[in-house]
């Protein structure tokens, strides 16, 4: 009897705590509404607005099962990324061939170094974000609702190859378009028109974009060119094995090796991001790993140990290590950039603890931007900044034209 009645208070306690959260919730509503009305997002002609995948219905909701927040939303609400919603019942994204910003970049940038070096990919996001780093750099497109985004957005529509008469200097000359909607299709054709060899799911978050990701990724596969995507990691198993098959490389931002830097930082869990490490080299997709260094917060000579230690034990020593320089930025403008020292320390302590691939981010003409091959260590891809300025791998299909040691890549 003692126990019935224990366990009679507990969900009591568990019934009053639900309705004070959802009393709580109701409230931050009413007083910070979202900047559109329910009515106005889901016009019969809004051409953003299309079905959402990887959801449940529970409790007269929905529950969203992209990310691992696996937001609870009712009739109405949004999850936490801002950009999917549950209308009748059914997930809905808001931002299917919805265009926030779009560019032809060099490969280098994004940053990934072991895919076709020095060539051009072309570059895309949609408003919105399942974390809320402080640090962030594209806090203006990742934060924001998609109906506080520009109406309208320009990308890459041509690129003409030119030669300065004067100079013999060759050049290209980019031609944009202005553009509301910009499905896979344009994508594709747009990313063939401008000499890119893959296309980069990137900026913001792409795992809130997924079912836009996942058809253009689809279709630029089919048209030989190669898929990119750059991400926090955030991401549920089941949707991220399903889109691996049609993606060539992820880059994996690891904000820190810290669960309460996570928290308190990042807005999320250290662990699911770990999750997604291992899915990654479980199904054998090549993949590449940034992490940020904020002075202060999560450049604990300890902490970085602890990470070096566990990607070498459970993801292997060719997988390529980012230390990226970090530059004061949306809420943490109070914190000073990255003495490139830092990094460098970082860099030699990864590769004496035996990472073969350790590079500097963020610190143009540093010796770390470079590749080397890991048994005679010769300079294999010479880089300043986002230029390559010796290629060794290319012709050689990756392999160190020295003594054949096989670099892991697409070259």
């Amino acid at each position: 009897m003692a126990q019935e009645n224990t366990s009679r208070t507990s969900a009591l306690v568990i019934s009053a705590v639900m309705a004070a959260l959802s009393l709580c919730a109701a409230a931050i509503i009413a007083f910070y509404p979202p900047p559109s009305t329910f009515a106005k997002l889901i016009p019969a002609d809004n051409p953003w607005v299309r079905d959402g995948r990887f959801s449940a219905p529970i409790c007269n909701g929905v529950q969203c099962k992209l990310c691992p927040f696996e937001c609870f939303l009712p009739e109405g609400a949004r999850g936490r990324c801002k950009v999917r919603i549950n209308y009748g019942g059914r997930i809905k994204t808001l931002i299917y061939s919805k265009p926030v910003s779009v560019h032809l970049d060099p490969i280098e940038k994004k940053p990934v170094y072991h895919l076709y070096p020095g060539s051009l990919i072309y570059s895309l996001a949609s408003p919105g974000c399942n974390l809320r780093c402080k640090g962030c750099q594209n806090w203006e497109i990742s934060q924001i609702y998609p109906e506080e985004a520009a109406k309208t957005a320009l990308v890459p529509e041509r690129l003409d190859i030119k030669v300065d008469g004067s100079t013999g200097q060759v050049y290209g000359d980019l031609k944009q378009k202005e553009v509301s909607i910009l499905p896979p299709g344009d994508i594709v054709s747009g990313a063939l028109a401008v000499r890119a060899r893959s296309i980069a799911y990137t900026y913001s978050e792409p795992a809130v974009f997924y079912e836009y990701m996942y058809d253009t990724a689809r279709l630029a596969r089919a048209q030989g060119l190669k898929n990119v995507m750059v991400s926090a990691g955030y991401i549920n198993r089941e949707p991220l094995e399903e889109l691996l098959p049609y993606m060539d490389v992820v880059k994996i931002d690891l904000k820190g090796f810290d669960d309460k830097f996570y928290r308190k930082y990042v807005g999320g869990r250290l662990e699911p991001v770990k999750n997604t490490l291992l899915t990654l080299k479980k199904n054998g997709k090549l993949f590449e790993i940034v992490n940020l260094v904020v002075p202060g917060l999560n450049d604990g000579e300890d902490s970085m140990a602890a990470m070096v230690s566990w990607i070498k034990k459970e993801l292997g020593t060719d997988v390529p290590l980012f230390f990226s320089r970090f530059f004061p930025n949306y809420q943490l403008s109070n914190i000073g950039v990255t003495p490139v020292e830092t990094l460098t320390r970082a860099r030699d302590k990864a590769m004496k603890q035996g990472l073969k691939f350790v590079y500097v981010g963020n610190a143009a003409g540093h010796p770390g931007e470079s590749t080397y091959c890991p048994v005679c260590g010769r300079v294999l891809m010479k880089r300043y900044g986002y230029a390559v300025l010796e290629n060794q791998l290319t012709a050689t299909g990756g392999r160190c034209p020295h003594d054949g040691t096989r670099i892991p890549g697409i070259w």
